[in-house]
């Protein structure tokens, strides 16, 4: 049976797959029953699929070829393999030499014609079944194509795969219990009869029937309406709830935020808990208030225990109390999010367990998590054909494999997907961090195309954000959040920095100090800017302070937009007129000048 076979008849018996919402039992089997059933299944298709991985990272290489030309043999006879010659191509070399690196740009005529008409076989032979929405700019949305084959083996990965990683780690456990997923379901139908959004809100929505019955998180929150307030609703329904064992989130920040709105919020969500109310201040429409008023009870027990718990206040982990069995969390917690898991440890302590969930994007998943608590991922060698350019030497005309690259640098990735995308560049870097077999492992590093660059000095996403951690440290402040501003209008040019802290007393912060330990970090942190500020070239960076949920609003807006929670991103750098008008409203103290 072929690999991606395989992964379809493993993931058929999953819960994303199981029946979708008019199939589903007349009545459901109890939780227990249920996270059993789900346990047995998830194993199993995730034992399957690391039995297979195993296998393929002893030969990497040979394996991604065998990807390769798959993908030319099969899609030789569209325009995009006849205008390239893919007929013609008998060896690796050849490819390279026939088919130009290209960009989004470069297929948005086909994505159109597939997204509005429904019309196939133009860069690829596989049926689109599905359009993932990128988290690119607001009210800009691009759709990446899914076929069928990359969609079942993106969510065998990421579900079965990751559930077996989890539970091997973690211990048995984990197949009891309930579980928390912070994952909120936007996707549509398009004129052509494909779905458009996430895929994994897709994968929720199938699935909900049974995932109902095993995740804290009621239908309200998951199926979001306009003008609904979730933190709300995750959080009240999460906290009643005793034995959670495991939580899901795309990103870590999603579960930061939600413990933070605990700790802000805890005397309304006990209130409502004890009471079976939801307190008028929340904000959601008449008929989802109506719905949920009509199935939620007075818990006056549970509420008497959340009580005690909080009242003893937060400077200790707040959850082995709230949720004393809680013992994976799975999230994109790695790279750019690294400090906001760091941040966590605050609420969890050091006891539960972390399952970076590996390299992905809208494109695809791109490698996989080996082992509980390891920020690294192994690279999936039946995902997608991989190609890198190292970042310090960027020389097109000479791409490596994943067999050519060493432990400790830096690489730029390019794949070819079965979705039609030929040496296409993803403009992120990852760092090989060591090998498993012949596969490397990697890890995120951050997106290339988020860089501040008005003089050549080129500072990275990650750069910014280590200066943003060591400002905080040193005024004692508590980060939320960080974004700047490259503001070329100013004259000379300069670096502002405009923060979020958590819990602070603004009027007591030293703006002038404060922005004088943002230059001083900057600088530190990149030579070109220090000499660049030296010489003039640069004004010294300023420092300005952002109102209390600033970033939460940003986030609430862009939901307000049609935007799927779990895909919003942090605002690291303001690069558009609309970010700037927002973040520039909502300054709390600035220097002046």
């Amino acid at each position: 049976m072929a690999h991606d076979e395989k992964i379809a008849e493993l993931t058929s018996n999953d819960a994303r797959s199981e029946q979708p919402a008019a199939a589903a039992p007349a009545q459901m089997p109890d939780v227990a029953t249920l996270r059993a059933m789900m346990h047995e299944r998830q194993y199993a298709a995730g034992k399957a699929l690391e039995q297979q991985l195993e296998a393929d990272v002893l030969h990497a290489r040979e394996v991604q070829e065998e990807l390769l030309f798959e993908m030319i043999e099969a899609n030789k006879d569209t325009p995009f393999g006849r205008e390239h010659g893919f007929a013609n191509i008998k060896t690796v070399e050849e490819f390279k030499a026939r088919v130009p690196f290209t960009t989004y740009d470069d297929y948005a005529g086909y994505i159109y014609e597939v997204m509005e008409r429904g019309t196939r076989g133009v860069v690829t032979t596989e049926e689109i079944v599905h359009f993932n929405e990128t988290s690119g700019t607001m009210g800009n949305p691009k759709g990446i194509p899914y076929t069928k084959r990359m969609a079942e083996i993106l969510m065998g990965y990421s579900g079965a795969y990751t559930y077996y990683r989890s539970y091997v780690g973690a211990g048995e456990g984990l197949a009891g219990g309930r579980m928390l997923t912070l994952i909120e379901s936007h996707y549509d139908t398009l004129k052509s009869g494909i779905s458009f959004g996430s895929l994994s809100c897709k994968a929720i929505a199938e699935g909900r029937p049974y995932l109902a019955a095993t995740t804290t998180s009621p239908d309200e929150a998951v199926f979001t309406k306009p003008g609904t307030d979730t933190r709300y609703l995750h959080a009240r329904f999460a906290i009643e709830e005793r034995d959670i064992r495991d939580i899901s989130s795309v990103f870590i920040t999603g579960v930061l935020d939600m413990m933070r709105y605990i700790e802000d919020s805890w005397e309304l969500l006990v209130r409502d808990i004890e009471c079976g109310t939801i307190d008028p201040s929340i904000q959601m429409p008449a008929d989802v208030r109506a719905a949920l008023e009509a199935r939620i009870k007075p818990n006056p027990e549970r509420a008497a225990e959340l009580r005690a718990i909080f009242e003893r206040g937060f400077d200790e982990p707040i959850t082995p109390a709230m949720w004393p069995n809680l013992l994976v969390i799975r999230s994109v917690a790695g790279g750019g999010f690294a400090p906001y898991t760091q941040r966590l440890r605050r609420f969890i302590g050091d006891d539960v367990h972390i399952l970076y969930t590996g390299y992905s994007a809208s494109e695809g998943a791109f490698s996989v998590p080996f082992e509980l608590d390891n920020p690294a991922s192994v690279l999936l060698p039946r995902s997608v054909y991989f190609e890198f350019v190292p970042v310090d030497d960027p020389d097109y005309s000479h791409t490596l494999g994943v067999e050519d690259l060493e432990e400790g640098h830096d690489y730029e990735v390019i794949i070819t997907s079965r979705s039609g995308f030929y040496r296409y560049k993803m403009r992120d870097a990852i760092r090989c961090v060591g090998h498993k077999g012949t596969m490397p492992t990697m890890e995120f590093l951050f997106r290339l195309d988020q860089t501040v660059n008005m003089h050549g000095e080129k500072t990275t996403e990650m750069v910014l954000r280590k200066v943003a951690d060591k400002v905080a440290e040193r005024a004692g402040l508590d980060l939320v959040d960080f974004s700047v501003y490259p503001n070329v209008d100013h004259h000379p040019a300069r670096y502002e920095y405009l923060f979020e802290f958590y819990h602070a007393d603004h009027a007591a912060i030293d703006l002038a100090e404060l922005s004088r330990i943002t230059d001083e970090e900057l600088r530190a942190g990149n030579y070109d800017v220090d000499y660049m500020t030296e010489d003039g070239t640069f004004a010294p960076a300023v420092a300005r302070v952002l109102q209390d949920e600033t970033n939460q609003l940003w986030r609430d807006m862009r939901v307000m937009h049609g935007k799927a929670p779990n895909q919003i991103k942090p605002v690291h750098i303001i690069d558009t007129e609309q970010k700037r008008r927002f973040f520039f409203a909502l300054i709390d103290g600035e220097i002046e000048g």
